[in-house]
């Protein structure tokens, strides 16, 4: 399954597999701060969605790129495919 077909519902028990922790992380702003400085993630605004993407140390190209209908949603997305790839 891409990455970017996953549910929010789907979100924490994948998250969890990508963070390499055993208990189900909640997902919340204070999470996805963490992630946002730690993976170096940029946000942006899409009209109706949100882009996170994560752009590596060439800056040329994207590594990691994913969109959500909210920003958590982006995020958790862009760190899952950062970690796991794009296919799960």
């Amino acid at each position: 399954m891409k990455v970017s077909e996953l549910s929010f519902e789907q979100l924490p028990s994948i998250l969890a597999i990508a963070m390499k922790v055993k208990t189900t992380p909640v997902i919340d702003w204070e999470l996805c701060g963490k992630l946002v400085e730690k993976e170096k993630i940029s946000i942006v605004r899409s009209y109706s969605r949100w882009n996170a993407f994560y752009v590596g140390p060439r800056s040329d190209s994207r590594e990691a790129e994913q969109v959500g209908d909210n920003a958590i949603e982006a995020v958790v997305k862009c760190f899952i495919e950062k970690k796991l790839g794009n296919e799960i």
